[in-house]
This record gives structure tokens, sequence and C-alpha cells, in this order.
């Protein structure tokens, strides 16, 4: 299929457009991506991230078209990719993964977001229109199947694209990774995606990107802050029956600050704080590492109860005292090199690898914040006291 427009991109310079591309990019659905922030809340610590899942969608899109020629795909899989790459972040909520948290809740993702809009929108019309499979493409961009695995996996053209594009507009030096030597480094074998063993240390690159990038943007301690209280504001708002859970999987990032700003009690009084940057401090920071992995599971799945005994231990009302634990996945550390073997883990062969996993791990930290108001309250606090939350107590870990 013929180009029919170009984009000027600051990242990948020219990206070409053909017919069908651009019918899914002036749908509503895609459009509102450009109302959607590629970083929820980052801006508010790095003021040029800017950039939204529209562009980024279109970058993911432009390096699918970069794979297929290596990959030698004929036109019809080429085709199939690039537009599975253009719509995998279609069902992204306002603010990103801000929101996600929210999303769950609703048992509910991003990815499942995603698959409705494709398969229950015009875009499922366009598709067909164009002998496109709707189902081909839901699974697809939700990294499902052998080519799914080039835009979700362990080692994907979202992570290449977001890795590069947010160092950018961040203003930080740490996105710089060598595309051309991984793209051309990839290899599949029956529905496994490989790196060749010549192209190690240009992976090794990425992972030492993303782990600075994660360090010093991502996990921004002041980021981590409003964002905690982004969410709990959502989650007001939801529960007071402001704002219903099919309205807000609707909403773009300019629909929810509205319905925030105009909401009243806790969640007007959180969007206004931060509007006005009165931001909850850190009272608590511990770290991952040092709590046990079946600690940290029921941690995550009990972080609300945690969160709220804690609050009552200190005569905190409920909103105001926020506890933070981040995830502990890493699946980048599991990407497949080839070895004399077949294949094995980077972070089993790579001393590199290795010592950037275990530095993440041990950068880990759990963060407990409150209001100015209450950091007095706080200065008892013996986190030793709260381990391993069951359905009905607490109980000593030491």
């Amino acid at each position: 299929m013929k180009p029919v427009k170009t984009i000027r991109d600051p990242i990948h310079g020219t990206i070409t457009l053909n017919e069908i591309e651009l019918e899914l990019i002036d749908t509503p659905e895609f459009q509102r991506l450009r109302r959607i922030k590629q970083n929820g809340l980052c801006y508010l610590v790095y003021p040029a991230m800017n950039s939204t899942r529209f562009e980024h969608s279109l970058g993911v899109m432009y390096l699918a078209g970069r794979m297929a020629e290596h990959l030698e795909l004929d036109n019809d899989n080429r085709e199939i990719l690039r537009v599975a790459a253009l719509l995998h972040d279609i069902g992204h909520c306002a603010f990103s993964h801000t929101s996600d948290d929210i999303l769950i809740k609703g048992g509910d993702s991003h990815e499942k977001n995603s698959s409705r809009i494709i398969m229950k929108s015009e875009i499922s019309d366009i598709l067909k229109n164009h002998g496109i499979n709707p189902v081909e493409i839901s699974g697809l961009a939700n990294g499902e199947g052998n080519l799914g695995k080039i835009i979700s996996s362990e080692i994907d053209i979202d992570k290449m694209d977001y890795l590069i594009r947010d160092s950018y507009y961040a203003g930080v030096a740490y996105g710089v990774i060598d595309l051309e030597r991984i793209i051309y480094g990839v290899k599949m074998v029956d529905g496994e995606i490989f790196i060749k063993r010549g192209s190690i240390e240009a992976v090794e690159s990425l992972l030492i990107s993303r782990n600075l990038m994660y360090q010093t943007v991502y996990r921004h301690h002041t980021k981590r802050i409003v964002e905690s209280m982004f969410r709990h504001a959502i989650d007001s708002l939801i529960k007071k029956g402001i704002v219903n859970y099919g309205e807000f999987i609707r909403m773009d990032d300019i629909d929810l600050i509205h319905a925030l700003r105009n909401a009243g009690g806790y969640p007007g009084e959180i969007m206004n704080r931060i509007d006005n940057r009165r931001l909850f401090k850190t009272v608590f920071q511990g770290r991952m590492v040092s709590i046990t992995e079946n600690f940290r599971r029921d941690m995550a799945e009990k972080s609300m109860e945690l969160e709220k005994k804690i609050a009552e231990d200190f005569g905190i009302d409920d909103g105001y005292l926020l506890l933070d634990i981040p995830g502990m996945k890493m699946p980048e550390f599991k990407i497949l090199i080839e070895s004399d073997n077949g294949s094995k883990f980077i972070d089993e062969i790579s001393n590199l690898a290795r010592a950037l996993e275990k530095a993440e791990e041990e950068k880990l930290t759990l963060c407990i914040y409150t209001n100015t108001e209450n950091r007095e309250k706080m200065k008892e606090f013996n986190a030793e006291r709260y381990i391993e939350f069951s359905q009905t107590r607490l109980r000593k870990f030491i």
C-alpha cells in the first residue's frame, strides 16, 4: 500500500502513513491519544515531559515497519504488524499508567480496554473494509502470537521507542541506545524472539538506559508522591459516584482534571494541592529487598488494608496517609540471547545484566506519605510492627 502522508517526528524523523493507517489515526478513538500524556504527571518534575500516547504510537508503528523489513515479512504481515503497533495503546486511560490501579480494581486493564475499542468501534469497520481481522489485530496489539512478541515482550519495539522518546522529552541523556544493532540482532525461531550473540552489547546498553530512566525519571520520588495522591483522588471520585467507572475509562486527561477540580471534598482538595504543588511528604522509606518475597506479594494484595490500619493507629483520616509499594517485575532481564546450546537468559550470561538486575532490586523502596499537618504524628512510626498483614490482623515479623 502506497504512502499517502508523512509526519515529522523528533525521534525517528519522517514517518510515512498509508491509507488504512491514516484512516485509523483519524478516528475519534485514536485522536483521543493526543490528550493522554505518555508519562502521567511526570511533567510536574520534568516540565518538558508533555509527550502523548499519540506520538508514541506512531513511533512504535514506525519501528514495527523497520522490524518487519529486517525479518523479511511479506507485505500482508508487515501491514498487520504496523497496524497492531499503531493501536497497541489505544486503550490507555487518562494519564496512562497513573490510572492503571483503578482499572485493576475494576477487574480490567488497558490491554483489555484496547481490545474492546478495536473490536467495538469504528476501528473494527475500517480494519474489515481493508480485509484485516480485528480479532487478529487485538491479539497482536496485546503481545499474543509470534508477531505479537515484537510489540510486547521482554525486548520489544514499545520499550525501544519509549526509552528514547522519554529521555528526549525529560532532557536527560540516559535513553541513548543502538536501535540499529538491536533490531538487526533480533532473530525469531519457532515463535521465540532471540538476540544474536553479536548484539548483546547493544542490549546491555538498553538495560543500562532502562535502569537509569527508572531510577531518575519513572520512579522519581516527587513523581511517586504526586501520582499516589492522584490515584487516591480518582478512587474517591469513583467511590463517591461523582464519576462512574464506565465514564472514567472513556475520559482523557482534560476530562479527568475537570472532574477532579469540580468534585469538591477529598478529590477536589487533592487536585487543588497538586495544582498548587502542596504535595504530601515522605515519612517512611524502606528497601523492598529487606522484605521476604512472600510478604512482598502479601503487601501488594493487602496494601489498602495495611494503609488503612496504619492510618487508624496514628489517628490520620482516610486518604491522608498513602502507602506506595513499587512493582517488582523486571522482565527485561529475561531477554533470550542466542547461545551454542539454543538460548539463555541475558542475566545468565551477562555479568553486567546481573549487576543491573541486583542494583535495581536494591533500589526499590516502599514509601509512606502524608500531609504536613500529620507528619508529627508519624514520628513514632516503626515499620517492624507492620509486617505480614492478613485478613484479620497484623503479625510481627521479627
